[in-house]
């Protein structure tokens, strides 16, 4: 029995080293496991702090911009919690403009123009009156001429643009803008539609600011819906557009007044007019920002006297160190820039403290590659000067 046992126990003894060395080789042949990288400590510092980084945020920029670099430490600073620049994301707030601030606005003139140009002279499903077509002809040709925005008299811009949207839903004008500014090659350039004439370094600074937990607004005295068909393509939702409004009225409401009539479940909204008066321009901007925003950005970006007071209500925020940023448009070989304007703009921003972002010389490219500024149709040569 004794014998019997320790044969026992030698086996199982056995047995265990057998299944120990088995599973040791399964083990080493197995698939082979990294360790788990030891996560950085949480912190809000962006990334882009020096020139490779520049480079890579940054593509369409000279690297070596000072106006760039001033902006990327300003962030740099309002995402530092150690810092006395620190900035709660719940503050983080900057407006742009659209038109020739992140949009060309000289093809040939403010793209609500464009669309409706070619909405009353082009589109062949649209049946447009005898008034809007002399108008508009009136507006095209001084455009391609000027390269300037023209009213005839006793028609103002919001009867020009409302008149020929009037009766459309919000998606389906949306639908009709996005349409029109992808297959509507820019007046004035070859190899750009107008769905991509945007400056491509702004939608860059765009695209960091948003990165880094900045709420960024468009503010415009372009048509509401319009700006929202065209900034939705950049992320930038519908409540983060402030811009000039189209009256919008119930499907079956006629002639009552809004406040007389309750819609039917079946109805739907529509577009009317007239447009309401500009309420985005000057300092109608600063007005509408505090209306809608309801608090002061710390950044705002424009490139005309409409947005002078609102760079100053970011310059000015009285809590919260804030800057302006002017886009100058300088580059006559690229764009439709003016000397004598942009000095103008250089000299009112000295005044005012703002920072300068030249498209002549701070960015490497304007619109992208393959993009050529051929001059606008009606001028005898191409214009170097528009107003």
């Amino acid at each position: 029995m004794k014998k019997k046992n320790i044969a026992l126990i030698v086996a199982a003894f056995l047995a265990g080293v057998l299944i120990t060395a088995v599973t040791f080789l399964l083990l080493r042949t197995g698939p082979e496991k990294k360790p788990i990288p030891e996560q950085p400590a949480a912190t809000e510092e962006p990334a882009e702090n020096n020139e490779a980084d520049l480079a890579k945020a940054f593509p369409s920029w000279d690297p070596e911009s000072k106006s760039l670099r001033a902006l990327v430490d300003f962030v740099a600073d309002a995402v530092d919690k150690s810092g006395v620049g620190y900035l709660d994301p719940a503050d983080r707030i900057a407006t742009f403009d659209m038109d020739g601030t992140i949009l060309c606005e000289k093809a040939p003139v403010y793209i609500d123009y464009c669309l409706t140009m070619y909405r009353v002279l082009d589109d062949p499903t649209y049946n447009a009156t005898a008034q809007e077509r002399d108008a508009m002809q009136q507006v095209r040709d001084h455009a391609y001429a000027e390269g300037e925005t023209f009213h005839p008299e006793g028609i103002t811009k919001d009867d020009l643009v409302a008149s020929a949207f009037t009766g459309m839903t919000p998606e389906e004008f949306r639908a009709y803008v996005v349409d029109f500014a992808d297959r509507t090659d820019a007046v004035g350039f070859e190899g750009m539609t107008y769905g991509q004439s945007f400056y491509k370094p702004m939608i860059e600074v765009i695209e960091f600011l948003k990165a880094n937990d900045f709420d960024v607004w468009m503010v415009s005295a372009c048509e509401r819906e319009v700006v929202r068909a065209l900034a939705e393509r950049f992320d930038i939702p519908f409540d983060r557009v402030i811009a000039t409004d189209v009256p919008y009225e119930a499907s079956g409401k006629g002639e009552k007044a809004a406040d007389e009539y309750n819609m039917e479940q079946s109805e739907t909204i529509l577009l009317g007019a007239p447009l309401d008066e500009v309420e985005c321009g000057k300092s109608g901007k600063a007005a509408a920002i505090a209306r809608e925003i309801g608090k002061r950005p710390v950044l705002a970006f424009g490139n005309s006297s409409g947005d002078f007071s609102m760079l100053n209500y970011a310059q000015g925020n009285p809590d919260h160190t804030g800057m302006g940023f002017f886009v100058v448009c300088d580059d006559t070989e690229r764009e439709y820039g003016s000397e004598e304007k942009a000095a103008e703009y250089y000299a009112e921003a000295q005044k005012q403290g703002w920072t300068t972002f030249s498209m002549k010389n701070d960015w490497k490219t304007i619109y992208g590659e393959g993009v050529k500024k051929t001059g606008l149709p009606g001028a005898e040569a191409p214009l170097q000067d528009a107003a």
